[in-house]
């Protein structure tokens, strides 16, 4: 499933990560997850829609640095300095804003 990283919000599952588990986490609930979704269970490596309120949803992949990163969603430098509290960032890190 490809998805536009511009303008849908999304997650990744990650092992272990269960519906509940990825809803308590970004503080949604089940039943909407699910429904965006049209699923009723999750695996690893599954990408999930999300609902607002987080306009992007960016997972940080080898080699991203906040230019990269920042041109890729569309905003400025600063506003991705900003989100991460200017700290150095890790692949897999989620950048949500």
């Amino acid at each position: 499933m490809q998805i536009n990283i511009k303008t849908k919000p999304y997650y990744l599952v990650k092992n272990g990560d269960t519906i509940k588990s990825v809803c308590a986490k970004l503080k949604i609930s089940e039943e909407e997850l699910k429904n965006i979704n049209n699923v009723s269970e999750i695996e690893k490596n599954d990408v999930l829609i999300l609902p607002k309120p987080y306009k992007y949803c960016y997972v940080v992949k080898p080699l991203d640095n906040y230019q990269k990163i920042a041109k890729k969603l569309d905003v400025s430098v600063d506003k991705i300095v900003e989100v991460t509290k200017g700290k150095q960032m890790f692949i897999g890190q989620k950048i949500m804003f």
